[in-house]
């Protein structure tokens, strides 16, 4: 008896394990209001057609300016919530390579969210991404850009 009721205890205990007791991954944890500001620039994101899904899209940043920007990897969503933009806590790890983006030029960025936000929920979110310049040799500012999207 005390075998069997060891071995159901052990079994009930790796299906809690397996399972987990937490938030799904499609249940986020939202946060404060978003501070970011969103600039209006030579910098233009966008969605490439039939890219998105609720586990990820390809992104299209454009130069369309005369200066040269550079960004890494690091993004952020945000999620609507009566009519304002706020942030999702979730931990997020990147490399950090420097990319270019010349002047008039155009890269593609693909992105899977499924590890660090899970599959998205119904509902109105942004992507933000910021760039860099460089204003004066060896000193850089950053600017975000953002583009807005809806999963149904």
């Amino acid at each position: 008896m005390k075998k069997t009721m060891l071995t159901i205890l052990l079994c009930w205990s790796m299906v809690l394990g397996l399972t987990g007791c937490g938030k799904s991954k499609n249940e986020f944890d939202i946060g404060n209001k978003s501070d970011i500001k969103i600039s209006q620039n030579d910098v233009a994101m966008t969605i490439k057609e039939e890219t998105l899904t609720n586990k990820g899209v390809t992104l299209v940043l454009t130069n369309n300016g005369d200066k040269n920007f550079q960004y890494g990897n690091p993004y952020e969503i945000e999620i609507k919530k009566d009519g304002e933009w706020h942030k999702i806590n979730v931990e997020l790890n990147f490399t950090l390579p420097a990319f270019g983006l010349k002047s008039k030029e155009s890269k593609e960025i693909e992105l899977n969210w499924e590890h660090g936000y899970g599959k998205l929920a119904e509902g109105t979110y942004r992507i933000v991404k910021g760039i860099d310049y460089e204003y004066e040799k060896g000193k850089y500012e950053t600017f975000y850009v953002a583009i807005e999207f809806t999963i149904e």
